[in-house]
């Protein structure tokens, strides 16, 4: 059977901080998995966890992160349309007092 770690013993294996592993991990940014429920307590499979090490060491290349995360969606924040001023009668209307 696979070894399962606990968030502060891959906090220790990675040397990252805490809030850092349940972010990565809620992302879906690192292998993890939830114990019974979608709320249950979050493990990690040792295996998994040195597979996606030895795959961001692979990908590794001078100059470049070594990242090996899902990809992101194509929509960016910064590159989204900003807001059109409104148009109708109602936006235009100033109130008086």
């Amino acid at each position: 059977m696979d070894q399962l770690l606990k968030p502060s013993e891959v906090v220790r294996y990675l040397g990252t901080s805490r809030s850092w592993v349940y972010d990565a991990a809620k992302r879906g940014d690192i292998p993890s998995i939830r114990l019974g429920t979608p709320d249950g307590p979050l493990r990690f499979i040792q295996a998994d966890l040195e597979a996606w090490l030895n795959d961001a060491r692979n990908r590794w290349q001078p100059g470049r992160p070594a990242t090996v995360t899902r990809p992101r969606p194509t929509a960016d924040r910064r590159t989204r349309a900003k807001r059109l001023p409104a148009t109708d009668k109602a936006s235009q209307m100033k109130l008086e007092v």
